[in-house]
């Protein structure tokens, strides 16, 4: 009776880690099509003058790099939005002095974005002075792209890696319902069933 009941605690244990991973899966695959949703039109937007790309004029170099800069940087908000727990991982992990990759990560996409926002208000301050040198080096130089891009192309790998986990684990659990329920020994010339 009680390995009837052991059964039973293993089977709902099993279906309960099933259904957190098919949770984890469907939230993974929601930051993904966040993250790359909001991230490639950003790199088209900020790379895209460099291949010629067409834009809409009002995007276009020393026509308004205000607009050009806040564009950007609302296209990364969505995307920092849903990989927040990079950072929050990231940062506590390095607060304790145990820093992992998604510390780097934090690190590397965070450099960027605060980079960015000064590189704005730079851009402002050319502006206001008429100093339309300033504005133009800050707007080549926002980075929201690099920090989206390496948000984007991580949560991609992590996806990749809780699939290819969820196949293996399939696999194995697969293995397991193999396994015969007794065995047979032969001990000192007598077989016993185990």
């Amino acid at each position: 009776l009680s390995e009837k009941k052991n059964s039973e605690r293993k089977d709902r244990s099993s279906q309960q880690l099933k259904n957190d991973a098919i949770k984890a899966r469907n939230t993974m695959k929601t930051r993904l099509a966040v993250s790359f949703g909001f991230s490639l039109p950003l790199v088209y937007l900020a790379m895209g003058h460099m291949f010629s790309w067409p834009l809409p004029a009002v995007f276009h170099g020393t026509a308004n790099p205000l607009m050009f800069a806040f564009t950007q940087f609302l296209l990364i908000l969505p995307v920092l939005a849903v990989n927040s727990t990079y950072f929050v991982r990231g940062f506590a992990m390095l607060f304790r002095a145990k820093p992992t990759m998604d510390s780097l990560i934090a690190i590397g996409s965070g450099a960027a974005v605060v980079y960015g926002v000064y590189a704005i208000f730079m851009i402002s301050h050319g502006l206001a002075t008429d100093n339309l040198d300033l504005a133009h080096r800050y707007q080549m130089d926002l980075y929201f792209e690099s920090a989206a891009m390496i948000l984007s192309l991580t949560t991609l790998g992590k996806y990749l890696e809780a699939n290819a986990k969820r196949h293996t684990s399939n696999a194995v659990e697969k293995l397991i319902r193999l396994r015969p329920r007794t065995a047979h020994v032969l001990r000192n010339g007598k077989e016993t069933e185990i």
